[in-house]
């Protein structure tokens, strides 16, 4: 948001003459707002649709050229997530 659009919003907020209890409302939200925007871009688990269906079809590609890792029983797979 630019400067001047900024401006004009905080100009539009003043104008609404609210109450201080309203005003620690807004603000409360905001920070709300701010805080999970920042939670959301720490979390490297989280992708776009596109990023996960893009990541599907790789995997599916290294499957294909036998880069695929297959275990014939649960200990095998244990060990080797362990091994990470």
């Amino acid at each position: 948001m630019t400067t001047i659009a900024l401006n004009n919003l905080w100009n539009y907020i003043q104008g609404l003459s609210l109450s201080a209890r309203n005003e620690e409302w807004l603000a409360q939200r905001l920070q709300e707002s701010s805080a999970q925007k920042k939670a959301r871009k720490k979390d490297d688990s989280c992708m776009s649709r596109e990023e996960f269906f893009n990541m599907l079809d790789e995997s599916e590609r290294e499957i294909e050229r036998g880069e695929g890792i297959s275990f014939s029983n649960r200990e095998d797979m244990n060990a080797w997530l362990e091994s990470l």
